[in-house]
């Protein structure tokens, strides 16, 4: 059966091209460009004949022969079961792409310290925290894990689905989900060194906060530039379940 054949359903590539568009939010030029490569890319394959594509708004379709001219394909040609297999080429190509963009556009949460729910824990003892950073990304559910070794010794198997916990970001990667596609991990820790000061920083607006050493759910040695409040330093230590050794110093 020849792969080119006057499909009569209601539906067609460009349709659902632009239906599959309207899901991410990919700057114009990276979207067109991941439709013209999965499409080009399926094609190529399923033919083993090389293909060109170009989209504007509409679908321009180059078949390039051994022999003879290049043919202009009709997307409305493609029969019923290649145009299946293309649309979710297109699809997986668009998530890969949506989340190498993400990642890219995520970095700027690389150390810094976020709010998050606790919605799974894995048999392993991962956390999976929804993140409550709505504020800076409406458009995104944000999700992140936070590995055993990243998690204080003794807060370790006590933690309950629905918790609410400061995290700090450690990583934002897109990392490979299947062959084609790809999604954002984010890396969240309750260990990091600056969690305890970045967190004094955002409840007292001191910019001179920093923490000298830590040991994560034990103590924490803070060293400051100003006096800090009382109720912050009960507050962080709450949090965190460990002592704040506080140690005022005179900036240089």
């Amino acid at each position: 059966m020849s792969p080119f054949r006057k499909r009569h359903g209601k539906q067609s590539l460009v349709m659902i091209t632009a239906e599959l568009l309207s899901k991410y939010s990919l700057p114009e030029e990276q979207a067109r460009s991941a439709i013209e490569v999965a499409i080009a890319r399926t094609l190529t394959r399923e033919m083993q004949i090389s293909f060109s594509v170009k989209y504007d708004g509409k679908l321009e379709i180059t078949a390039f022969h051994t022999h003879g001219k290049p043919a202009v394909i009709p997307a409305e040609a493609i029969n019923k079961k290649l145009f299946r297999h293309v649309r979710y080429q297109v699809e997986l190509e668009l998530q890969k792409r949506q989340a190498l963009f993400e990642a890219e556009q995520l970095k700027q949460l690389r150390g810094v310290n976020v709010t998050g729910q606790i919605s799974r824990i894995l048999i392993d003892g991962t956390l999976v925290v929804t993140l409550e950073i709505a504020d800076l990304f409406r458009c995104l559910i944000l999700s992140g894990e936070c590995q055993v070794p990243f998690q204080p010794p003794r807060e370790r198997g006590l933690y309950r689905i629905g918790q609410v916990l400061e995290f700090y970001v450690t990583k934002v990667v897109a990392i490979a989900a299947g062959h084609w596609s790809a999604r954002v991990h984010i890396r969240l820790s309750r260990t990091a060194r600056d969690l305890p000061a970045r967190l004094l920083r955002e409840r007292t607006g001191i910019n001179g906060i920093s923490c000298r050493r830590r040991i994560a759910g034990a103590f924490s040695d803070i060293v400051s530039t100003a006096r800090i409040p009382k109720e912050a330093i009960v507050a962080v230590g709450k949090e965190l379940g460990e002592h704040l050794n506080v140690f005022v110093e005179q900036a240089v």
